[in-house]
């Protein structure tokens, strides 16, 4: 597990939609598996916000070195899927911002969560669902979406970060 350094937004999906099963093999729903990863790497960050959203949204409050299955139980059910709406509201200069969805977005209702987010600060989505249409564009710089959730899923954030700060061997 990375330790993020800096101030990091971590945004968890608590949207109806994220009830299902996790994959046909799971038994573990999207809701809190993805609570779970999120907590993981909030509580493991230099300087992490834990927030969990859905039509409204909440900072999850957590001690540091406190059980992940501990900060479980302070997640809800929380409706709808208000992404933009709840970067806008949590979003205050962080180093960068991580998502954790299924990308089932209410479109019509704040629009692309990333346009809340300078360009120069990354903002990493984790689809776990995979539906077809993304809550916002991927592949550019400081823009990433990552299809399902593994063990390989950890150390996605630093090694982006690693190769944006790397800088030529023969340099400086």
């Amino acid at each position: 597990m990375p330790a993020l350094p800096g101030r990091t937004l971590v945004l968890v999906d608590r949207s109806g939609s994220m009830w299902s099963p996790l994959s046909d093999r799971s038994q573990l729903n999207r809701a809190d598996a993805a609570a779970v990863f999120g907590t993981a790497l909030a509580l493991r960050a230099e300087h992490a916000d834990l927030v969990q959203f859905g039509t409204s949204s909440k900072p999850v409050p957590y001690r540091r070195g406190e059980s992940v299955l501990k900060v479980l139980q302070r997640f809800e059910n929380l409706g709808g899927t208000h992404t933009a709406e709840a970067v806008r509201r949590h979003y205050r200069g962080h180093d960068r911002v991580l998502i954790v969805t299924d990308e089932q977005a209410a479109h019509t209702y704040g629009g692309d969560p990333t346009a809340e987010v300078p360009d120069e600060v990354p903002v990493y989505t984790w689809n776990l669902a995979g539906y077809r249409l993304g809550h916002a564009p991927s592949g550019s710089a400081n823009r990433h979406t990552f299809g399902g959730l593994t063990d390989a899923a950890f150390r996605m954030v630093p090694l982006i970060e690693a190769g944006r700060d790397a800088d030529w061997p023969w340099a400086g």
